[in-house]
Formats: C-alpha cells, sequence, structure tokens
C-alpha cells in the first residue's frame, strides 16, 4: 500500500476505537514534543475481504482505500455501512461528508467523518 497500512479488526466498534486512539495519541503534546510530525488519514469500512497470504484483497479493502483517499490529514472517513452500524449508538459522532465517486467503486457513495476530538 505505499506508505500506507492496512489494519483488520473483528468489528466495526473496535476499528473506529482504534482510528481514534491513533489520532489521539499523535496529536498529543508528548508525541508532538518527541518530533513525531506524523499525519495520518484513515477511511474504515465492514466487510468481507478475501486472504490470500499476507494480503488481503476484495471490495471491502477497495471501499476502504478509496474512502481513506478522501480524507484529509488527521480526519477519520466511514462508509455508510459503518454509520448504519454505528451511528445510533452513541459512542461516536458521526458528520456527514457528502457523498463521492470513488474510483472502482459504482455510484455515489455516502462517506460520513467521525468526529473524534471532543472524545
Amino acid at each position: 500500500m505505499g506508505n500506507g497500512f492496512m489494519l483488520t479488526f473483528p468489528s466495526a466498534r473496535r476499528a473506529v476505537s482504534a482510528g481514534i486512539a491513533i489520532l489521539t495519541e499523535l496529536e498529543s503534546p508528548e508525541f508532538a514534543e518527541s518530533g513525531g510530525g506524523i499525519s495520518i488519514r484513515m477511511g474504515l469500512t465492514v466487510g468481507e475481504p478475501i486472504r490470500e497470504q499476507q494480503d488481503l484483497f476484495g471490495i471491502a479493502v477497495v471501499l476502504a482505500s478509496r474512502t481513506g483517499a478522501k480524507a484529509q490529514a488527521g480526519q477519520i472517513l466511514t462508509s455508510q455501512t459503518v454509520h448504519a452500524l454505528l451511528g445510533n449508538t452513541g459512542e461516536f459522532t458521526f458528520l456527514p461528508a457528502g457523498e463521492h465517486t470513488l474510483k472502482g467503486i459504482s455510484g455515489l457513495q455516502k462517506l460520513y467523518e467521525i468526529e473524534w476530538r471532543n472524545k
């Protein structure tokens, strides 16, 4: 994935929680003082990837990658499926991020930003 990472989690809740924890740590004063200076963006979705040796393939992987490509530094964007699973739990705040054309995915895709800075 070039300079990127692909991570898998057993649930959407755990993926969102991990994403928030990572970004929170990267923006912490302690990390900034150490000269970290790393900015990352994330794209999250759910699905059934195809595992082949140490790699993952399939539409869920493509959707996560294309969603992440639409994110800005320090932003977590999710698919409509993640929003549908977690949007009404009260655990996370989702902000509409518009409808987007994603390369390799048919139709417009509704994306949502996770507001993590107030957590």
